[in-house]
């Protein structure tokens, strides 16, 4: 007795969806089982197919760029000058904090000894006075040069 040859099996298909199509050789991708597919919904790129991105699409990305980099660079300059204001401002509350500090204590030695000041007393503040107008002389200087 010879051997027994079994007849060729049918491909199966599968219980929920369609047999995918034979597999191509070639540049495209084959086409991918998907489950509950409809016959005939296998579609395959053909050889003479454009490129996915056209030159139109390029350009209206390079557009989306530029936009977003104008409001980017529109966005640092507000942050910009928003911070500087802020920095005006609270250089003008600390100069009004620093002469009210000066004249409440001005006005703290001129209640407790009236107008018989200590020498020491005296020396501290003119020198303190002193320091304060060659230090904002000097920062004036240099700022506006």
């Amino acid at each position: 007795m010879g051997e027994v040859t079994k007849p060729p099996a049918a491909k199966a298909v599968p219980a929920s969806g369609v047999r995918p199509a034979p597999r191509i050789i070639g540049p495209v991708a084959p086409p991918v089982y998907t489950a509950g597919a409809k016959p005939g919904a296998t579609r395959i790129v053909s050889q003479g197919a454009g490129p996915l991105v056209t030159e139109g699409m390029k350009a209206r990305q390079r557009d989306i760029e530029k936009k977003r980099r104008v409001g980017a660079s529109l966005r640092q300059v507000e942050e910009e000058e928003a911070e500087e204001r802020w920095g005006r401002g609270r250089a003008w509350v600390l100069r009004l904090v620093g002469v009210l500090i000066a004249c409440g204590v001005y006005l703290k030695m001129q209640s407790m000894y009236g107008d018989r000041w200590p020498m020491l007393a005296v020396w501290i503040f003119l020198t303190v006075m002193l320091g304060v107008a060659v230090t904002w002389l000097i920062w004036y200087l240099d700022y506006s040069g």
